[in-house]
């Protein structure tokens, strides 16, 4: 497709999480340039500003679940700005959740593209019929693209380091915990849209409370395994979770255990997982998901079968570990049958199901979808930005080249110090925004991985 770029309006994709969603959304960005689309990445926060500061013709958001978000989907309609959903987290499991995210309780929105990473919500989104007029796409899940060519060559190329010791990938997956040592007026108020209307996390204290026990079952798993010295351990937290905790428990341990143990809390998860002999998570972890696809064999923690975030079917993917003590033996075991092939089968189908068997092409589907929309929508209405649209917009542009993200507070880390974990929820939402430095970083490692590829007489993604 071939097209003036200076005609053509924008995509600005809102990136909720840096450790998560940037590097797929930076993909999402190469592929759309390639179609003759420029693409601007900014935090999920920033969303009032981007209208006056871009003038885009699509707007991709990871949901509109919140009012305010609903209610400015509906100004984008007015505007003629186009609306697309791309979720983060895409699989929803359980039924109530699924009808939670198709909009079951969230009427007001609008919608004119729905990117899904399977059928079931697919499914679900047509069956509410609250989106009505939205072109729903199933394109798979756009973050797994990183495991297949060319992006898993030229982004994560094989090491060429002499190990003395297996490397073992420890995945943690409890983002919940930290609400136990907030205010619990804040845990009440983050909870409340989902503790109304899904039966299944009624009881979100109690979830909490799991999580947190299941935090300190992580770190004695991976205690045990520093202990026998034959490993080195890479403990990656989820984006969600605050590092601190860690830390501590790592500063705890013996030196000589120590020395075993690094904590990557910012790395490339695609890299870790690529560069890794094993994979630890808990059972509910797509990260375990990422490392079939990426064939590195995985061991399912488990913690509480009677969890809401149990699942059966899930579960029949893994090989399971239930005790500390027990876990050296079973490492041994599966480094030893790398293939598990016994659960080859099984995952395929899982893959299959949830995630509409990841073939590295999901970015390329997102983006030829975008594109084709940018290119073919009539124009938008900008005389109905407002005074506050351009103050928003100036706000956007005086941060940016100072290297802050738009909702800097540059009081927060004065109001953490002095009012503690009343601050923390503010803190983690502007630690894990995108800056503009990340957004430069990700682009240009991209940027130097096709030139080399291209310097070698490789072919470049189409």
């Amino acid at each position: 497709m071939k097209t003036d770029r200076r005609l053509s309006p924008p995509v600005v994709m809102l990136v909720d999480n840096r450790r998560r969603d940037l590097d797929v959304a930076v993909l999402i960005a190469n592929r759309l340039r390639s179609l003759g689309v420029e693409c601007i990445l900014e935090p999920l926060e920033a969303y009032g500003a981007v209208l006056a500061a871009y003038r885009p013709g699509m707007v991709v958001i990871n949901h509109l679940f919140a009012s305010h978000l609903a209610a400015w989907s509906r100004r984008l309609q007015e505007m003629g700005v186009l609306t697309a959903v791309l979720s983060n987290e895409g699989i929803i499991r359980n039924a109530e959740a699924r009808r939670f995210q198709s909009g079951r309780y969230h009427r007001d929105g609008h919608v004119d593209y729905f990117f899904c990473w399977n059928e079931l919500h697919r499914d679900a989104l047509l069956q509410e019929g609250i989106y009505r007029g939205a072109q729903v796409e199933v394109v798979g899940v756009p973050r797994f693209d990183l495991y297949f060519e060319p992006w898993s060559r030229l982004l994560h190329p094989p090491k060429c380091d002499r190990r003395a010791r297996p490397r073992i990938l420890i995945c943690t997956n409890v983002g919940l915990a930290k609400f136990r040592e907030i205010p619990r007026e804040l845990g009440d108020r983050h909870f409340a849209q989902w503790a109304n209307h899904i039966p299944n996390y009624g009881d979100y204290w109690k979830r909490v409370e799991t999580q947190w026990k299941a935090r300190q079952r992580f770190v004695e798993h991976s205690a045990v395994l520093a202990a026998t010295g034959r490993y080195d351990i890479v403990l990656r937290p989820h984006p969600s979770e605050d590092v601190e905790f860690y830390q501590e428990w790592l500063s705890s341990l013996p030196p000589a255990q120590r020395d075993r143990v690094r904590i990557d809390s910012n790395g490339n998860i695609s890299s870790l997982i690529m560069d890794c002999d094993l994979e630890i998570a808990d059972e509910s972890c797509t990260t375990a998901v990422e490392s079939w696809i990426a064939g590195k064999p995985t061991i399912g923690l488990v913690f509480d079968r009677n969890s809401p975030l149990y699942f059966e079917e899930r579960s029949r993917c893994h090989i399971h570990c239930d005790d500390p003590e027990k876990l050296p033996a079973l490492v041994e075991q599966q480094l030893a049958n790398p293939s598990q092939s016994e659960l080859q089968e099984v995952r395929r189908q899982h893959l299959a199901k949830w995630c509409a068997s990841p073939d590295g092409k999901s970015c390329q589907r997102v983006a030829e979808i975008a594109a084709n929309a940018v290119l073919s929508k009539r124009p938008s209405d900008w005389s109905k930005l407002t005074a506050n649209d351009y103050r928003r917009a100036a706000k956007l542009r005086a941060y940016r080249k100072l290297g802050l993200a738009y909702h800097y507070d540059p009081l927060l880390t004065l109001k953490r110090a002095l009012f503690g974990n009343r601050y923390a929820i503010k803190h983690y939402s502007y630690e894990k925004s995108i800056k503009p430095r990340d957004v430069v970083a990700a682009r240009e490692r991209l940027g130097r991985a096709l030139e080399s590829d291209a310097d070698r007489g490789g072919s470049r993604p189409a």
